[in-house]
C-alpha cells in the first residue's frame, strides 16, 4: 500500500511539471531561404515549403533542440535578409570571397556546380569546347550565360525555368543544355528523365554550398556546425541526400576511367580476399554490429521524441481516469469516522475501496509501461480490450469525436502491448487533426480475421491527404502539419514491422478521410 502511494504521489509531481521538447535554448532562429530553387528549397503546389535545406535543419532541430523558423522569400531578398534584420540564418548560398568579407560560413552542406548536360544517343559534344555553333539552353538569369556567350557561333536560348531548359533538350530544341548540376539531377528524377540525357565534359563553376550567419554571431555558426557534425555522424544526412537528389546522371567524359579503374580496384580487392578472407569477415561484422547499434540508438532517441510529443496530452486523460476513483475513496473515508458501527456502510468500504485503488494501480502500471521503450514482449493480447484501454489515455483529447468500435470479443493478436498503444495513439491523434474542420467527425475501428492474420482499420471522415503526400505518410521528417515533426507516423511503421506486421495508409474510395490499415498476427487464446 505504501508502495503504490509513493508511485501516484510521484505521477501527480510529475504531471504538474512542464515538459521540455528540446535540450538546447529556447530561442527561435529565422531562417531566409529561396522561394523556387527545387531540390534545396522550394513551395510545391500546395504551398509546403520543403527541400533539402529544410529537412537538413529540421533533422539538425531534432538532434540539438535548435528551433527555426522558416521565411520563403525571392532569392535577391534572402541574400540582404540577414542584413536587413528579417533573418538569421540564410539556409544555402555558394561562397565567394565576397561573400565571405559579409558573412560567416558553416561548414559546407556539398559542392554546388554546374554541367553540360546532352541527350543519351549524342556522341558529337563530349567537352564545352564542343559547343561552338551549337544551340543551348539556359535559364534566365544564369551566371553561366556570360561564360557561355565567349564561346564562338554559339547560340544561347534562355527559359524561365531550368526544367523548361532541360525539357527544350529533350524535345530536340537545343543540342545541349547547361545548369546546376543537383538541380537538373531533381528535375530528371522527377520526370524519369535519367536515363535520357547525360553529364559531358568536367563541372564547371565547382564552389562551396554552405549556411549564411551574421559575422556577429559566431555563437549561432558554432552550434550549426555541432548540429551537422551530429547528423553526419549518425546517417541522417546520407539519408536526407539520397531522398533529395537521388541516383545521380551519368557522366560519358568519367565512364571510360571509371571502368578501367574499377576493373583494376576489382582485380585488388579479389586478390586481397583471397589473402585476408577471414580477417575481413570478422572486421564485417564488428561494422555491422556497431552500424545496427547505432541505427537502434537514433530510432530510439526518434520514439522517445514522439512520446514526449504526446505526453501533456496523455497526462490530461490519465489524470482525469485517476481523478474518478479518488473522488470514490474519499467520500467513503470522509464519512467512515461517523459510520464505524453502520455494518452495511463498512462491508460497501471495504469492497468498492481495494477495487478503486486497484483501477489506480492498473492506469499507473499501464502509463509507465507505455513511457518505458525497450525490445518487443510478444504476448497474445484481447483486441478489443486492449484498443478500449489505449483510448482511455486520450479520451479527453477525443471527447469531440464519435469513436465506432466494431470489434469482436473473440478476436486476438500476437503484438507488445506498449508497442500497441502507442501506435494507436499516434494513429487517432492523427486523425483528429485530420478532423479539426468537419462536422459530425467520426473515427471508425474495425477488426476481422484474414487467414492467419487480423486485419485492424482506422477510418475517419476528415479531409484526407493528396496522394503526392500520401506516398510519403511514413517516411522520417515529412508533414504537411505546421507545427509537426515529420517523426510520428515514421515511428508507427518501425513499431508496427518490429512486432511482425504490416502498415499502409489509404484515402477512402467512396467518401472523405482516410484509412489506416494495420495487418498483425492472430493470436490464439490460452484456454489454461
Amino acid at each position: 500500500m505504501i508502495k503504490k502511494t509513493a508511485v501516484l504521489i510521484l505521477l501527480i509531481f510529475f504531471m504538474n511539471m512542464p515538459i521540455a521538447y528540446g535540450l538546447g535554448d529556447a530561442s527561435t532562429y529565422r531562417v531566409a531561404g529561396d522561394i523556387k530553387f527545387p531540390p534545396y528549397e522550394f513551395l510545391d503546389s500546395d504551398g509546403i515549403y520543403k527541400g533539402f535545406n529544410v529537412d537538413l535543419l529540421k533533422a539538425i532541430s531534432l538532434v540539438t533542440g535548435m528551433e527555426f523558423e522558416f521565411i520563403p522569400m525571392k532569392w535577391e531578398d534572402a541574400f540582404y535578409s540577414i542584413e536587413r534584420g528579417q533573418a538569421d540564418i540564410i539556409q544555402g548560398m555558394k561562397e565567394s570571397d565576397d561573400r565571405r568579407t559579409r558573412f560567416n560560413f558553416t561548414d559546407s552542406l556539398l559542392m554546388n556546380s554546374q554541367s553540360i548536360f546532352v541527350r543519351d544517343n549524342n556522341y558529337l559534344i563530349n567537352n564545352n569546347s564542343n559547343l561552338a555553333g551549337k544551340i543551348v539552353s539556359v535559364q534566365k538569369e544564369d551566371i553561366v550565360y556570360y561564360e557561355l556567350s565567349k564561346i564562338k557561333d554559339i547560340t544561347i536560348i534562355q527559359y524561365d525555368t531550368m526544367e523548361e531548359a532541360v525539357a527544350a533538350l529533350l524535345d530536340g530544341e537545343v543540342e545541349a543544355m547547361v545548369g546546376n548540376t543537383l538541380t537538373v539531377n531533381y528535375i530528371c528524377k522527377e520526370n524519369n528523365w535519367i536515363d535520357q540525357i547525360k553529364i559531358v565534359g568536367e563541372t564547371l563553376n565547382e564552389q562551396k554550398y554552405s549556411m549564411a550567419v551574421s559575422k556577429n554571431n559566431p555563437q549561432l555558426l558554432r552550434k550549426l556546425n555541432e548540429g551537422l557534425d551530429e547528423i553526419r555522424s549518425n546517417g541522417m544526412y546520407d539519408a536526407l541526400h539520397r531522398k533529395w537528389f537521388g541516383t545521380p546522371i551519368k557522366n560519358s567524359s568519367k565512364e571510360m576511367e571509371g571502368q578501367i579503374t574499377m576493373l583494376l580496384f576489382s582485380l585488388f580487392v579479389l586478390i586481397l580476399i583471397i589473402l585476408t578472407v577471414q580477417l575481413i569477415n570478422r572486421k564485417l561484422n564488428k561494422i555491422i554490429e556497431e552500424k545496427t547499434r547505432e541505427e537502434k540508438i537514433l530510432i530510439n532517441e526518434l520514439r522517445n521524441y514522439d512520446k514526449l510529443q504526446f505526453m501533456d496530452k496523455i497526462i490530461s486523460s490519465l489524470a482525469h481516469e485517476i481523478r474518478n476513483p479518488l473522488t470514490s475513496i474519499k467520500i467513503y473515508t470522509s464519512q467512515m469516522k461517523n459510520k464505524l458501527e453502520n455494518k452495511e456502510f463498512m462491508l460497501a468500504a471495504a469492497e468498492d475501496i481495494p477495487e478503486e485503488i486497484d483501477r489506480i494501480d492498473t492506469l499507473i502500471k499501464e502509463f509507465m509501461e507505455y513511457t518505458s521503450p525497450r525490445k518487443p514482449q510478444i504476448k497474445v493480447l484481447n483486441l478489443k480490450n486492449e484498443l478500449e484501454n489505449t483510448i482511455k489515455f486520450i479520451k479527453l483529447q477525443i471527447r469531440n469525436i464519435n469513436v465506432d468500435l466494431q470489434i469482436p470479443e473473440d478476436i486476438y493478436i500476437e503484438f507488445d502491448s506498449s508497442h500497441f498503444k502507442q501506435i494507436v495513439i499516434n494513429i487517432m491523434l492523427n486523425s483528429k487533426d485530420a478532423l479539426m474542420n468537419t462536422e459530425n467527425s467520426s473515427i471508425k475501428i474495425n477488426g476481422y480475421c484474414d487467414g492467419k492474420n487480423i486485419n485492424i482499420e482506422f477510418a475517419d471522415n476528415g479531409c484526407g491527404m493528396d496522394e503526392k503526400s500520401l506516398d510519403y505518410i511514413f517516411e522520417p521528417f515529412y508533414t504537411t502539419k505546421d507545427n509537426g515533426n515529420g517523426v510520428g507516423m515514421f515511428i508507427v511503421k518501425k513499431l508496427v514491422e518490429e512486432n511482425g506486421g504490416k502498415i499502409e495508409a489509404k484515402n477512402n474510395e467512396n467518401a472523405c478521410g482516410l484509412t489506416v490499415f494495420l495487418t498483425v498476427r492472430m493470436g490464439e487464446r490460452n484456454e489454461n
